[in-house]
């Protein structure tokens, strides 16, 4: 989750794959055995750009410890750089709190929990426009709430949860073509809205921007993967 980078942790919150079948039910083997990893046969099967994005952001977190390197400094969203600084909204999601993992852990679990099944219902490439914009969504929440003559313009931020709130704003699209436990989702934005609200140094603002352009995004990226898969479908019962 976002927040403000002196903060160490915000708590944050499927599909599987089948093996081919042989005859008589068996799983098919080509040679050497099959082996399915957790992330690749379970709930990120099929879903590169989730790993992409995990990968990458450790990686990120990983460098923030190098000396003098400033990654952090860099790469967070401090609202009296937006201007001269754009790109800033979209690297906070990069950079997380030092020196707890937790918070890393936190945002990457929502991407772990989230990012595959969204990546799958809505394809590789939207899903990560989605979460781009997502992050620059949240951005964009805390600067238009931030207030200039406030010591509140100058407070860096850092965290993915503008982007991982994104994913969750697209599941509450209200679609047939998601196969989700929508009650789920719901508890789940419940239960940050009310810890973002009641727990100084969590950045809401950015929980909120990222949930609105998600939910935007959705609206149009839910019904388009769905009529993308019903032309796939038509070609192929045409041959």
């Amino acid at each position: 989750m976002t927040e403000p980078s002196d903060d160490s942790s915000v708590p944050e919150a499927p599909h599987g794959t089948r093996h081919p079948a042989g005859s008589g039910g068996a799983p098919r083997r080509s040679g050497a055995r099959q082996r399915r990893g957790w992330f690749t046969g379970g709930v990120l099967a099929h879903a590169p750009v989730s790993l992409v994005v995990l990968a990458v952001t450790v990686l990120v977190w990983a460098l923030q410890w190098v000396p003098f390197a400033d990654v952090q400094g860099r790469l967070a969203f401090v609202p009296a750089f937006a201007a001269v600084e754009p790109w800033r909204a979209a690297t906070v999601a990069l950079v997380h709190a030092m020196p707890s993992p937790w918070h890393l852990v936190f945002n990457m679990m929502g991407v772990v929990f989230f990012g595959g099944f969204v990546e799958r219902a809505i394809g590789h490439w939207r899903f990560a426009v989605l979460y781009v914009l997502g992050a620059i969504g949240g951005s964009l929440a805390v600067w238009l709430l931030a207030d200039p003559v406030s010591p509140d313009w100058w407070v860096m931020h850092v965290g993915a949860s503008g982007a991982v709130f994104a994913l969750v704003g697209l599941l509450l699209v209200p679609s047939r073509a998601l196969d989700r436990n929508i009650g789920g989702v719901l508890v789940f934005v419940a239960l940050n809205a009310a810890y973002g609200f009641l727990s100084p140094g969590i950045s809401w603002e950015s929980h909120l921007g990222g949930l609105v352009t998600g939910f935007v995004l959705g609206c149009v990226f839910v019904p388009w993967a769905a009529a993308d898969r019903r032309r796939r479908a038509r070609r192929q019962a045409g041959g």
